[in-house]
């Protein structure tokens, strides 16, 4: 290559270079107008509205109209680029922090909020703030609230009254009585049977927080979707990656402080709630351990009602009769494409005497199974069906050598059938 191609070679790549330094500039400064066409400078507004948090906000955003506008809660929604939007919350959040410090407070951050809090503790503002970045579904965005101290001394007065109501509620009763927590008709009944502790449950979504279950008429859940209707008219869909019902349904329990507290729920403490069968009319509790057997949850429009006592409930020997004789007709069909009208198995070995001592005592079914338990709430109806069909079976297996037919021992059969240790019927003993 000669002298004058390298030369103009090298200045190829230092015009290329010039363009792309000149390019990076120009999208810096592109982000940044941007970022300050959606958050203006707050000096004025903190100015004139240097103690009243909404007004100041209020004021700062004057040319944007809220969402959300009272005296007391605001909320702002901007269309915004992604590589704005985090010059763009900066400036929100420098903003907050200067009224903040001219009300003599400090910010004290969380995981869903940035809170304003007096040398005292005392909270004088909070500001939550949310960026949806652009996919398929959304363009991007930037949506901030803003709180006035009233708006949180508001809300936890409600949530003492919630509070205080539940531990009426289980006064002299504790873990020797029995106890009734029911929030309308149609979703009769959050939790019931013998408690320790209050146990009640809410809606916990990226975008909206909490809502308790008495104040939801419906919520639906659908692949990576959520879509909930308040009882004051408020609809509204959540999209998503984990807005599975485990995932955005949270126990609402009460805290030595006297808050409430949400917490996840678990394999140790499952979903419950009781419903209300319409041909026998008697409340029967559920356990839910998987999402895939909730769809949609629908509450009364009456005032939730909260009540102790006893539960009158009675043991329902037609129920029992439809549940086996399903069982049995599933066993059948089970058996037909299994290839074998029954099964067999080696009674005397003494790995195969272990699982039969062991159905129907271990997991949910470890609990004593009984009338009793039935009728003051300790253990699901469901639950009681399986389990006592399971000791039932196994006994029946132990005294005829080991046959497994679909009339005698159908859920063992179905287990067989499954190549699983005994058969998981509907997903009950999740």
């Amino acid at each position: 290559m000669r002298f004058a191609d390298y030369a103009l070679a090298a200045l190829i790549c230092l015009l290329l270079g010039a363009c792309s330094a000149s390019q990076n500039a120009k999208t810096a400064d592109s982000s940044a107008a941007d970022a300050d066409a959606v958050i203006p400078d707050h000096a004025a507004a903190l100015q004139s509205h240097p103690r009243d948090y909404i007004g100041f906000l209020k004021a700062w955003f004057a040319a944007t109209s809220p969402e959300l506008d009272s005296p007391d809660i605001v909320r702002y929604a901007f269309p915004i680029k992604d590589k704005s939007a985090e010059l763009a919350t900066q400036k929100l959040i420098a903003g907050n922090e200067a009224f903040c410090k001219q009300r003599g407070g400090s910010i004290v951050p969380s995981d869903a909020d940035l809170t304003c809090a007096a040398a005292d503790g005392k909270s004088l503002a909070r500001l939550s703030v949310q960026v949806y970045h652009a996919s398929d579904e959304q363009s991007a965005s930037l949506q901030f609230t803003g709180e006035s101290a009233a708006w949180m001394t508001k809300l936890k007065d409600e949530r003492m009254a919630d509070y205080r109501r539940v531990i009426a509620t289980l006064s002299g009763n504790g873990i020797t009585g029995t106890v009734l927590v029911s929030s309308g008709e149609s979703f009769d009944v959050v939790r019931f049977g013998r408690l320790s502790q209050p146990d009640f449950y809410a809606l916990k979504t990226p975008n909206h927080g909490l809502v308790n279950f008495s104040d939801i008429v419906s919520a639906k859940w659908g692949e990576g979707a959520l879509s909930v209707v308040e009882r004051d008219g408020d609809r509204y869909d959540e999209t998503g990656e984990g807005l599975t019902p485990h995932a955005t349904i949270v126990r609402m329990r009460p805290t030595p402080a006297g808050e409430l507290k949400a917490e996840p729920l678990t394999g140790r403490e499952p979903f419950r709630f009781v419903y209300v069968d319409p041909k026998s009319k008697q409340p029967r509790q559920v356990r839910v351990r998987g999402d895939s057997q909730i769809l949609q949850i629908n509450t009364s429009n009456k005032a939730a009602r909260y009540r102790g006592g006893q539960i009158e409930t009675r043991f329902d020997k037609k129920q029992r009769e439809a549940f086996r004789a399903q069982l049995t007709a599933e066993a059948r069909k089970s058996a037909a494409n299994y290839g074998k009208a029954n099964d067999h198995i080696d009674v005397t070995d003494a790995k195969v005497q272990t699982d039969l001592d062991q159905i129907g005592r271990t997991g949910p079914c470890a609990r004593t199974q009984s009338d009793d338990r039935l009728q003051t709430g300790d253990i699901a109806f469901s639950e009681y069906l399986v389990c006592i069909e399971y000791r039932q079976e196994a006994e029946v297996v132990k005294a005829n050598g080991g046959q497994i037919t679909p009339e005698k021992t159908p859920l063992l059969l179905l287990g067989r059938a499954a190549r699983a240790p005994w058969y998981d019927f509907n997903g009950v003993l999740r």
